[in-house]
């Protein structure tokens, strides 16, 4: 029972699935492995999300259907040439299969030996079942500007992952309790809010870089959603949680609006970046015409202060901001609107992309 593989392949392969293990994903000793008639599929699995991706591949037709490889033997595998072939013999004892790897390493061939599981004690791929419809890339560019915005570890759990809406065409809702961002994003079918692990996989370039397609189930009963792009599958359980209705929070109508100069815009998020501070707020003022003055706020005295050019729409509050956080939204667009001192702030960015913004306390000056 034979199998053999480019090196180049098993690389790219070997990167999308150890690379994403993140701190939530048990270190698994074993890749699961299945053969068609001329690919081998690769999958791993934190029972939340199943990642796999498939590879051309020269198959011994005498393989079984599923079986497991050591990810120390693949790890092996990828330390040869590129432009070679990794080749595993697969021997079968009364306990498991016995792996042999044959792999030339700048010219020298080397023989190691592993010892596989039973691929009976590996997790079993998640069956979705439903209509397929397409996901532009676009889409998952958007994804990876709201995905910053999602809670870690909330204890609301609707808000640690994404909320894919069909709303409008399609939108993506992300919020931390703070500040809630909104993205229009093409996208139909039902409304389910994805686990902010499965979205950092699909914000990687092996997914984010070309047209995709998602399935979900007919059966409301199936916790799985489906991701497809070439020849990667992302499988994840959705958050079975109700998303609080985002659309109650965001004003639908705001007295003021200021456009910061796009030739001052990065120079002042920098300027946030370097003032903030855990107790730290921001206090922007309209007191010179076309022109935005920004105050450090701070329980220990620290002086500073900015000025930038802004394009003013009727009469805006003196309103304060915690600093890191009207950075990050300043990062996805240069407007500004408010209506008073102590309603949120929306910042928007081309494309239609908001980001609600929560004001800090604003401390009054003797």
């Amino acid at each position: 029972m034979n199998l053999t593989i480019l090196v180049a392949d098993l690389l790219a392969a070997h990167k999308l699935l150890t690379r994403n293990h993140l701190s939530t994903w048990p270190q698994p000793s074993h890749y699961l492995a299945s053969v068609d008639a001329t690919e081998l599929t690769l999958a791993v699995t934190d029972r939340v999300v199943w990642l796999e991706t498939r590879i051309p591949a020269v198959i011994d037709s005498s393989l079984p259907d599923h079986f497991l490889i050591p990810i120390n033997a693949l790890k092996a595998a990828t330390q040869g040439d590129k432009k070679s072939y990794a080749r595993f013999a697969f021997n079968k004892t009364p306990e498991s299969l016995e792996l042999t790897l044959n792999v030339s390493c700048r010219g020298i061939n080397s023989r190691s030996v592993f010892q596989t599981d039973n691929a009976s004690k590996h997790s079993k791929r998640p069956s979705v079942n439903g209509p397929i419809t397409a996901v532009p890339k676009d889409t998952f560019t958007a994804l990876g500007i709201v995905a910053c915005w999602a809670s870690i570890n909330d204890s609301r759990h609707e808000f640690n992952g994404v909320l894919f809406s069909p709303d409008d065409g399609g939108t993506l809702v992300a919020t931390d309790s703070r500040q809630l961002i909104v993205a229009p994003a093409k996208f139909s079918g039902q409304s389910f809010i994805l686990p902010n692990s499965a979205v950092r996989v699909l914000c990687l370039p092996d997914f984010a870089t070309r047209d995709a397609t998602i399935q979900q189930p007919d059966d409301d009963a199936n916790p799985c959603v489906e991701f497809r792009s070439g020849p990667h599958t992302l499988i994840a359980k959705k958050i079975e949680h109700k998303y609080p209705n985002y659309r109650t929070v965001v004003p639908s109508e705001f007295l003021a609006e200021a456009t910061i100069s796009e030739a001052h815009r990065a120079g002042l998020v920098a300027w946030l970046w370097s003032v903030a501070g855990d107790r730290a707020s921001v206090r922007l003022s309209w007191e010179t015409p076309n022109h935005l003055t920004l105050t450090l706020q701070n329980s220990n005295s620290k002086e500073a202060s900015t000025q930038v050019l802004a394009t003013v729409i009727g009469a805006p509050p003196v309103i304060a901001f915690k600093p890191r956080r009207l950075a990050s939204l300043l990062k996805i667009g240069p407007v500004l609107r408010l209506n008073d001192g102590n309603s949120p702030g929306l910042v928007v960015g081309p494309g239609g992309i908001a980001g609600l913004l929560m004001p800090a306390r604003l401390e009054v000056a003797d």
